[in-house]
Order: C-alpha cells, then sequence, then structure tokens
C-alpha cells in the first residue's frame, strides 16, 4: 500500500512539472512587468549624522530653481542658503552643487570652500571674506548656472551638499572641480543635503 502512494505521487508531481508545452519566445515589442529605475535617487533634503542642517531661504526642497539662479533670470546667482548643528571641530565648511539626475554620473557644477562655520548662512551670489570658488566641470570658474548650452535637456535633479571639514580644505581658488571635490569628501566629518529642480528646456 505505501508503495502506491509513494507511485501516485510521483505521478502528480511529474504531471505537474511540465504540460508538455514550450514556452513562447517573447516578441521584441512585448511589454514586461520590469519597471526603469528611477530617474534619481537623491532625496529632496537629507540631514548629516549628527543633524547638521542645510537649507535654502530661495527655494523649497525638492521645488523649482529661483529664477535668479538660472540663465533666465539674466544674473545667474547661487541661491542663499542657511545651516545648523554643524560638529564640534568644523573648521571650514564647503558647498557643491551637482546634477543627480543621473545619480551614476554627477556632474559638478559648482564649489565653493573656506566658508566659516559659525557664520550660519550664505547671503544670494555672494563670496564670503576666506571663501573661494575652484572650477566646474564645465571648466569655467564659479557659479555654473544648471542651463548652459552643453546642459541636458529636460528636468533635472540638482543637489546640494553641505560639508563641514575636519581640517582645512587644502584646495587652492580656480582648481580643477572633481580634484577640488575629491578632497573635500575626504576631509569631510559630515555633510547635509537639499535638492532643487529645474528643466532646462524652460526659456
Amino acid at each position: 500500500m505505501f508503495k502506491l502512494v509513494v507511485i501516485a505521487l510521483l505521478v502528480i508531481a511529474s504531471g505537474c512539472a511540465t504540460d508538455g508545452k514550450d514556452l513562447a519566445t517573447p516578441s521584441p515589442d512585448q511589454t514586461t512587468t520590469t519597471r526603469p529605475l528611477p530617474p534619481t535617487s537623491a532625496p529632496n533634503q537629507s540631514d548629516g549624522f549628527e543633524g547638521m542642517t542645510v537649507s535654502s531661504p530661495d527655494f523649497e526642497p525638492g521645488g523649482e530653481a529661483p529664477v535668479s539662479a538660472t540663465c533666465s533670470g539674466g544674473v545667474n546667482l547661487h541661491p542663499g542658503f542657511q545651516w545648523s548643528n554643524v560638529p564640534e571641530g568644523a573648521s571650514e565648511l564647503a558647498i557643491t552643487l551637482s546634477d543627480q539626475t543621473d545619480p551614476q554620473s554627477p556632474l559638478l557644477l559648482w564649489l565653493m570652500a573656506g566658508i566659516d562655520p559659525a557664520a550660519g548662512v550664505l547671503a544670494q551670489g555672494d563670496l564670503p571674506a576666506g571663501s573661494f570658488e575652484t572650477l566646474n566641470d564645465y571648466g569655467q570658474p564659479g557659479w555654473g548656472n544648471p542651463c548652459l548650452e552643453s546642459f541636458q535637456n529636460g528636468r533635472r535633479d540638482l543637489q546640494f551638499r553641505l560639508y563641514a571639514l575636519g581640517q582645512p580644505s587644502g584646495v587652492s581658488p580656480g582648481a580643477p572641480g572633481n580634484t577640488a571635490w575629491d578632497e573635500i569628501a575626504a576631509r569631510s566629518i559630515d555633510s547635509a543635503t537639499v535638492l532643487m529642480r529645474i528643466d532646462s528646456k524652460a526659456p
């Protein structure tokens, strides 16, 4: 009796394993259920490990870039910023703007270093005493506004990151942007971000 039960179970299992039909090869235009990756992995805003924050009075986190920061405004000024909870022992702040639309290939648009941590604010378009700017990925000094001719069309996700440095950056004014960015990141003891967005096709 036991043998008959085992045989019956094997027959049922083999029947479930295949119905004798081959799966059809998907056609090239067939829709699949695989979804593309999201256009960005950058959050609208993120605080540092020790609670450091950065924000701007000129745009909401994840919101539209102020006209004054784009070529549409005719002035091309970096937005203003304010920060809090900078870690004790921070000797310098630096801030970057990078295009994070493709997080695998971020594009550095702006880097300012030498900012006094105790200042608490950076006014729109200001370059405070002791601070300086490097080249951006376009090989241009200073603020690389996010609507240059070579900038890709479409909706762009642009991330500002404020770095607190435990020691002087060692970066020189006008230094190559990505080299300076690496130096800043290597000396960072904390960082915080805020995202703004822009449609680069806007006039």
